[in-house]
């Protein structure tokens, strides 16, 4: 038994005083990784710090169904994923605090490429955040959150093929999206404006010139 798998064991336990303890040292060990996989999802430093606080008391209440101790690390993503999603479901996405806007560029050059590719990161996430919520779930684990395709189907409980070919279909569609989003406007069509001419008046022979 390694010291993750004692600590699981012993946040079990029937001693309340050693169960806080061992639970608050499972906390620290995995506070930092929690928030990454929150905000991988979130993208918001207030609802990530929100997913995890409540993935940690999902935990602690639920620890007991735990049925192998040494899967408490994957158990436990898994709660934090569904704490994350059920946010993104439930709650509309907040604008970050000015304070985490990173600092611009001081050159006009630097400035220029840092402001590009925000709007670059902008229109890919409207792009992914416009997939049906199935393909939209997968794309976000896949490329924002580093999992395989084998983690996904483990953690959301779906055929690894379902999961294959979600992203497939995420990928044609977001191909797609990306390139209407950069597509060059169209050139408005010249319309000819009509030119009026003056009538020129025929001689008539019948008049003499004085």
């Amino acid at each position: 038994m390694n010291e993750l798998t004692a600590l699981v064991e012993q946040a079990r336990g029937s001693q309340v005083a050693q169960r806080h303890e061992a639970f608050a040292q499972l906390v620290n060990r995995f506070q930092e990784a929690a928030y990454r996989w929150a905000y991988s999802i979130l993208y918001d430093s207030h609802l990530a710090q929100d997913a995890v606080q409540e993935a940690f008391v999902t935990a602690y209440q639920n620890l007991g169904q735990l049925q192998h101790v040494d899967a408490f690390a994957a158990w436990f993503r898994q709660i934090v994923l569904s704490q994350s999603y059920r946010l993104v479901r439930g709650k509309q996405l907040v604008t970050s605090s000015i304070d985490d806007i990173p600092e611009l560029p001081a050159d006009e050059e630097s400035m220029a490429a840092h402001l590009e590719a925000l709007e670059l990161h902008e229109k890919v996430m409207t792009a992914v955040q416009s997939l049906p919520e199935g393909e939209r779930e997968i794309t976000k684990m896949f490329y924002l959150g580093g999992y395989s395709q084998k983690e996904i189907a483990r953690t959301l409980e779906l055929p690894l093929t379902t999961v294959k070919k979600r992203l497939q279909y995420a990928r044609q569609k977001l191909k797609l999206a990306m390139v209407a989003m950069f597509a060059p406007e169209p050139t408005p069509a010249l319309v000819p404006v009509p030119v009026r001419v003056r009538p020129s008046h025929p001689h008539n022979p019948m008049t003499h010139d004085v």
